[in-house]
């Protein structure tokens, strides 16, 4: 069957109404990489071109269409990450490798045909300074790519440090990749759609959240956090074994990064984030490291408790062209806090 038919079953299956513009993204996808007598005859047709970028508004089904191909592919050497994730994998095979980019790129080979990349979105500065190097070495190896994200190749690290060094890897991308634009004109928001006719942010008051956290802990007992990430050791000390009470500044106005989140992510189970304050332009690296954060606990299934200065829409405001990527936090927010209320 064809990636289309897969996907007319699944709207039968799960009672969704097709959606063209997914139907449009499908076909690309499949004129990209299989051959036109069966999607599931061979790896990959003869092509210049080493795989897509999907870009589109948050919430379009970006993510279930690049997942439905990597499902129904028959390649046997393929991988899925998040994009946080993946480059961390990369920073830990670049430690191993001593900092060789292409020795890295030709281990990575060994192992994938084929990378599905989800939420490729560049905020930190020590990815952007070697996206282009490493992916000019990925792609000479061979691998295949499909990527989604929220923002279009040319807008990625807009206005970041040091852009001229990070800009060759636009470049690059689109020598390499289809970019595919889902595009929103009439079609649905799916990540809100289920969330319709729901009263989905509650605002909770410090107060609440500390007597709730306490009787948690009291329960499990307080321990402390300490990880050891990259050579150097972090400390959180209002946690119990799986639960963990941070306020905003002493996690976002850190020098912290994805691994360090990740690395949280991975030791705690519910997370209580206290005096998130409304953040502007004037704050954005605070936003970045939120953004990040969001990422992290969304993707390893943390249950976030928030406490908050407004409502998930209304935090971040930006008026300025380097305004960072709001929109897919603020719609995790709304799901994480839907998850916590069942």
């Amino acid at each position: 069957m064809s990636l289309a038919e897969i996907y007319q079953q699944d709207c039968v299956i799960q009672g969704w109404q097709p959606d063209a513009n997914h139907q449009i993204v499908l076909q690309q996808i499949q004129q990209i990489f299989c051959p036109p007598r069966s999607f599931f005859t061979s790896f990959f047709r003869s092509s210049t071109l080493l795989g897509c970028y999907i870009w589109g508004e948050v919430g379009r089904g970006k993510t279930y269409l690049m997942d439905l191909f990597f499902h129904n592919t028959p390649i046997p050497k393929k991988a899925r990450y998040h994009f946080t994730a993946f480059m961390q994998k990369v920073h830990h095979l670049l430690s191993q490798k001593k900092g060789d980019i292409l020795a890295v790129a030709k281990q990575l080979r060994k192992d994938h045909d084929l990378i599905c990349l989800d939420e490729f979105q560049v905020t930190e500065i020590a990815d952007a300074m070697i996206l282009a190097r490493l992916f000019d070495s990925l792609f000479a190896q061979g691998i295949h790519f499909v990527t989604t994200s929220n923002t279009k190749p040319d807008d990625l690290y807009k206005d970041g440090l040091h852009f001229d060094r990070f800009s060759p890897f636009i470049k690059i991308l689109k020598s390499n990749l289809t970019v595919i634009h889902l595009d929103s004109q009439n079609s649905t928001d799916y990540r809100r759609l289920e969330l319709e006719n729901v009263d989905t942010f509650k605002a909770k008051t410090y107060t609440d959240l500390r007597v709730q956290f306490l009787k948690k802990v009291n329960m499990e007992g307080k321990t402390g956090l300490s990880l050891s990430i990259l050579q150097r050791t972090i400390h959180f000390p209002d946690v119990s074994p799986t639960i963990l009470w941070v306020d905003f500044k002493d996690i976002c106005e850190v020098a912290y990064g994805a691994a360090d989140y990740q690395a949280i992510a991975h030791h705690v189970k519910e997370v209580y984030l206290v005096n998130v304050p409304l953040m502007t332009a004037d704050h954005r690296d605070s936003v970045r490291r939120f953004i990040t954060l969001i990422d992290c606990f969304y993707d390893e299934g943390v249950i976030l408790h928030l406490h908050a200065a407004a409502d998930p829409d209304n935090l971040y405001h930006d008026p300025t062209k380097a305004r960072l990527p709001f929109e897919r936090t603020a719609s995790r927010l709304v799901q994480m806090e839907r998850q916590n209320g069942k």
